[in-house]
Parts: structure tokens; sequence; C-alpha cells
């Protein structure tokens, strides 16, 4: 993973895999709210990312990206 991306690249904040849930995040990592809790600065902008089990930031970027589904996307039928 790196961080930083140009404007346009694809990022973690925009993928399909990166749960934006922070009750998600305090059910799959135990323990966590002795550290304060996911709505907490321990955890801070970051967030689970489901493809790689780990916290990532949300300008963080991998090859593994896949654009989430937007609501006012056209459907491909």
């Amino acid at each position: 993973m790196s961080s930083a991306p140009r404007a346009g690249e694809p990022e973690c904040a925009r993928c399909a895999h990166w749960a934006d849930d922070r009750a998600l995040l305090e059910k799959r990592i135990g323990g966590l709210a002795s550290l304060g809790s996911a709505y907490g600065a321990s955890v801070g902008e970051s967030r689970l990312c489901l493809h790689h089990d780990r916290l990532t930031m949300p300008r963080d970027r991998c090859i593994a990206f896949v654009a989430r589904a937007t609501p006012d996307a056209p459907s491909r039928v």
C-alpha cells in the first residue's frame, strides 16, 4: 500500500473493500474498546479494508481497488 495518490487516482475511501462503518470495525477488532473505541482518536480516519483485513487511511491505495457502486450511476443492462 502506498499513500498520497494524485487527483483522480483510485484510493481506499472510494473502494468497495473499504468498510466505512465504525460499528463493523469494533466488531471485527477484539479489544479495540480498550484503546478508546472506533469512534475515538485511536482509529482516526482509518477504516478496515475487507480485502487485506487491516486498517487503511482514506487516501491509501493498492492494486486490489474496486470502485464502489454509486446510487446515481447508470445501470448496465
